[in-house]
């Protein structure tokens, strides 16, 4: 009896620790909220333009040189043959990932709805990351 009654209180210790530590606010890029979703969207308009230096302008270093205008084309090819045009862009959800903000849009297009992620590193102001996701998309890639 006396085990059972050791384990309660260190149960609801750890019950506690679990519910606090996930409720801290996530911590931002060091942009505003109106800034990132400027950025997300000349990253998209960009696309549409068919203009590489306008996608990468906002790209961090390593972004930069990882990410090649043979890739940019690849993308935009997908894009226009799943999703058609990009229309406008939605208010972002922000999250945070191992000192990354991590803002998620959804983005409408023509033919579809892509859910935009742009990371950046928590307090920085250049793109470290972008996916594009979709239904069509996924089913277009595989």
């Amino acid at each position: 009896m006396s085990k059972q009654v050791k384990l309660i209180p260190l149960s609801a210790l750890i019950l506690v620790f679990l519910l606090t530590s996930g409720c801290s606010a996530p911590r931002p890029a060091g942009l505003t909220d109106q800034q990132v979703a400027s950025v997300a969207e000349n990253t998209l308009k960009a696309i549409d333009a068919n203009d590489y230096q306008k996608f990468t302008r906002d790209f961090s270093k390593t972004m930069n040189s990882t990410f090649s205008q043979a890739q940019f084309d690849s993308l935009r090819l997908l894009l226009q043959k799943t999703s058609g045009n990009y229309l406008s862009l939605g208010a972002p959800g922000l999250t945070d990932n191992q000192g990354y903000a991590v803002y998620r849009f959804p983005a409408k297009y023509a033919n579809e709805t892509v859910i935009v992620t742009i990371t950046f590193l928590v307090g920085g102001q250049k793109i470290e990351g972008l996916w594009l996701d979709s239904l069509a998309l996924r089913k277009t890639s595989q």
